[in-house]
């Protein structure tokens, strides 16, 4: 067999294999906490707020609640999002509206898995909003716990996957049909 055959075969097989570990990691439990990891690799200067916190926050009404703002497309956003979030698409939004948010108020952003969320609230403290802060695991890790998430004001299920290898990341009961 020729070098360049066998080299190949070789790269096949090792792609194929790669592909199988990341399918085989990218479940709710595995692929969970290795996207919450890389967000604290990548942005350790930007605060993270569980789940769990961040529920309980929406529940004190003895404090003010936290603006909710979702840094997802406009198609994740229709699908459901949580109660009464901002839509701020991370990809689009340009400074100026960035500059109009109230920079007394206190934020938690949110995406799918925390990485759009991260930029955009570097956005938003360059911005001069210093209380920012990221929802640790995003709208994947608060769905699987079992927290409300809605579309026109009615709770749903569904929670948009961002892309189809990343659906394995939400519990089955919350991927898309």
């Amino acid at each position: 067999m020729q070098n360049w055959t066998r080299y190949t075969l070789y790269g096949f097989a090792g792609i194929g294999v790669a592909a199988g570990l990341l399918w085989w990691m990218m479940d709710h439990r595995r692929g969970a906490a290795w996207a919450v990891s890389v967000i604290r690799d990548r942005f350790p200067d930007v605060p993270q707020m569980p789940p769990a916190v961040l529920q309980e926050w929406l529940e004190d009404e003895t404090r003010p609640a936290p603006v909710l703002v979702d840094a997802r497309s406009d198609e994740e956003f229709a699908v459901s999002h949580l109660a009464g979030a901002l839509h701020v698409n991370a990809e689009t939004v340009e400074e100026g509206v960035l500059k109009k948010l109230d920079p007394q108020s206190r934020y938690v952003v949110y995406c799918a898995a925390g990485y759009r969320a991260c930029e955009l609230a570097r956005r938003m403290q360059a911005a001069g909003i210093q209380q920012v802060c990221n929802l640790e695991g995003g709208i994947f890790a608060w769905a699987n716990e079992g927290y409300p998430v809605q579309r026109d004001g009615q709770e749903v299920q569904a929670v948009h996957s961002y892309h189809r290898l990343f659906s394995r990341m939400l519990k089955p009961e919350r991927r898309q049909p």
